[in-house]
């Protein structure tokens, strides 16, 4: 019988071993709090081995590299931008990408409102990709799709957290030209049912199905204010979700419910795994109070020398202001250290497995009642003001 790993902090859940066993004897099966580890079939096993070579998370980090260069990014055309949580970068790799008849793999919501990396191979799709995703994504087989496009010639992408970029650079075993990886500042991840029970909680409260959720909504402008699209009887509708009003989003904010190796993650540093990194640019007004903020803006780490190549063609699509690590790292604490673990954590766990999601909410919304009734009412005020300027205006 072989142990992938004997403690939970020693497991990200990247599915690489998974993906490198060649008899298929190893799963990724939830816990009692829905976060997934692999689970070896011994009647199928034949130790090898390779389950624990494979394993990035516990063995020295692969294609870490400090940063070449540091940018502010701003995508130039003004749709792509809106759709983006930040500045825009990701659709700029995607499409050149795409000009040379690539593939891009990154996270999407499937038809159940469940997280997984697809592969997509046009730009109508990939809107599906864009936005920020704040839960873990199932990578299902893409680690081995990647390898067959590559071993075909065909240029790839591949997005996702740092973890997951260094499974999928550790499974390949080598270095692919035609490869480019791009990994998100990543704060931690939820589990997977534990999103499943917010949507759920969702759909009980909209009366309606969820059919999209996005995290971060630009309607207002570059901020956190989320928005949840449901269908009621036949009619497509939108509401927004500010953090507090949402338990997963407060709790995912305050790094309340991550998965166990997040608060110890050890790649939440300058050593990054992708050939770029990429992640909101908090703090960008007083590092760099000339750009326009409105809209979002995006840090964009190089860290490669493919990346350095690929600048020129980057700047045909974005923006870019030279900046520096220590400037984008002021705000962005990943950059620098993992998140610390919640003292909440456990008790928020133990009531989602005891009492569910209907439980998690109850609690939730019980214990911040003053600041719900303080948030309305200032909602409230700021709602009445608008439509006073409004008024105010059409008397002109």
């Amino acid at each position: 019988m072989i142990a992938i790993y004997t403690d939970k902090k020693e497991c990200c859940g990247c599915t690489a071993c998974m993906s490198i066993c060649p008899k298929q004897s190893i799963t990724m099966q939830p816990d009692e709090d829905g976060f997934v580890y692999p689970a070896v079939n011994d009647e199928l096993c034949v130790e090898c081995g390779l389950c624990r070579k494979v394993c990035a998370f516990q063995n020295v980090p692969v294609n870490a590299n400090e940063p070449l260069a540091t940018y502010a990014a701003v995508n130039r055309n003004q749709s792509v931008l809106a759709a983006s949580a930040s500045g825009g970068i990701f659709a700029s790799l995607a499409s050149i990408i795409f000009e040379k008849n690539g593939v891009v793999f990154g996270c999407a919501f499937n038809n159940d409102m469940e997280p997984e990396h697809i592969c997509v191979d046009n730009p109508t799709n990939i809107i599906k990709l864009q936005g920020s995703k704040y839960v873990q994504s199932n990578i299902n087989t893409t680690y081995a799709d990647v390898k067959q496009y590559l071993e075909q010639g065909i240029g790839v992408l591949y997005t996702g957290t740092p973890c997951q970029i260094a499974g999928l650079i550790s499974y390949l075993g080598k270095n692919y030209k035609n490869l480019i990886t791009a990994d998100i500042i990543c704060h931690g991840v939820p589990s997977t049912a534990f999103f499943k029970g917010y949507i759920k909680h969702l759909e009980d409260n909209l009366k309606g199905k969820v059919i999209d959720l996005k995290f971060r909504d630009k309607s207002e402008g570059w901020g956190l204010m989320g928005k949840v699209v449901y269908e009621k009887t036949g009619v497509v509708r939108e509401r927004f979700i500010p953090p507090i009003n949402s338990y997963y989003y407060s709790y995912f904010l305050k790094g309340d419910i991550y998965r166990e190796n997040c608060y110890e993650c050890k790649y939440a540093n300058g050593n990054r795994q992708g050939d770029f990194t990429m992640g909101d640019y908090w703090g960008i007004e007083k590092a760099h109070p000339e750009i326009e903020t409105r809209n979002g803006v995006s840090v964009l780490l190089v860290n490669s020398t493919k990346g350095i190549e690929l600048l020129e063609k980057i700047g045909n699509y974005l923006d870019l202001t030279p900046s520096t690590f220590e400037q984008a790292s002021e705000q962005n604490g990943q950059l620098r250290q993992a998140t610390a673990k919640s003292y909440k954590r456990e008790a928020i766990l133990k009531t989602w497995r005891e009492g569910g999601y209907q439980a998690v909410a109850e609690e939730y919304y019980n214990s911040n009642k003053k600041q719900l009734v303080v948030f309305r009412i200032k909602m409230l005020v700021l709602q009445q003001v608008k439509q006073l300027i409004k008024r105010m205006r059409r008397g002109q």
